[in-house]
């Protein structure tokens, strides 16, 4: 908690130079968190603005806003999916306009953490055990998102994608924002993370060393919402919840 207070204390410090509204908002962390009212406590004496904690239904919503924000209008069905640590969210619509969002808990760090050997300090074959039982376990907490089919085309928000995809082309996270992420890919990205020590994960072109750890759990969890959705490839977009609420919140005035 100290160390989110510490980095949103630069934030506050950082907006106030550009004299900038701030708003704060939480998710799937603070939806489960047992001291959540505490944390927001804290939070609003470094902020001064209370902290809203988003449903699954509005972290689904910002999140298909931001993704699609600027795209065309050409009524394409489109679901973004954005798979976050604790849940994984997918939304979809056309022409900018949201149709149904679906939120399920579970996501990267939930996977990492029942299904440790995911993590790299056991890589190779307790490692492909665990991706397959993961699988399984994934595809049936995942089941309501088939009932958004069909869709034209997906986005894929957040570092779980983001990062992966960052692997396979070997370049920076910053820059992959506008590519295709294919399905085999994704799979092929996979089966070497299973086969890598933490370390050697860590040293991989692209790799934010942060989500080594927790990297084939999200990718496992972004993999098998595809196979829900009958889609074999995501675009990947940098634009995510962050924009989609701002956008949302200068839409309410």
């Amino acid at each position: 908690m100290q160390r989110t207070l510490d980095a949103v204390a630069e934030f506050v410090a950082a907006a106030g130079a550009h004299d900038a509204a701030l708003c704060s908002i939480a998710t799937s962390a603070m939806r489960r968190a047992t001291n959540a009212r505490d944390f927001a406590e804290r939070m609003r004496a470094v902020t001064l603005v209370p902290l809203e904690v988003l449903d699954g239904e509005a972290e689904a919503r910002a999140s298909f806003v931001g993704a699609t924000y600027g795209a065309a209008h050409d009524g394409a069905r489109v679901a973004v999916i954005d798979v976050g640590g604790g849940s994984t969210e997918v939304a979809v619509g056309a022409d900018g306009v949201l149709e149904r969002g679906v939120s399920v808990e579970i996501g990267s760090v939930r996977v990492s953490e029942r299904f440790a050997a995911l993590t790299g300090h056991t890589p190779g074959v307790p490692a492909r055990n665990a991706a397959a039982e993961a699988r399984r376990t994934i595809d049936e907490e995942i089941a309501p998102f088939a009932e958004l089919r069909p869709v034209q085309h997906v986005r894929a928000v957040a570092g779980t994608a983001t990062t992966i995809a960052a692997i396979e082309a070997g370049t920076h996270v910053d820059a992959v924002s506008g590519s295709v992420l294919t399905l085999a890919a994704l799979d092929g990205t996979i089966a070497l993370l299973l086969e890598l020590s933490l370390g050697e994960r860590r040293a991989l072109p692209g790799m934010l060393p942060q989500r080594a750890d927790i990297l084939a759990g999200g990718a496992l969890v972004l993999s098998q919402t595809l196979r829900r959705l009958a889609a074999s490839e995501a675009l990947v977009e940098a634009n995510d919840l962050l924009l989609g609420h701002l956008v949302l919140r200068g839409s309410r005035g």
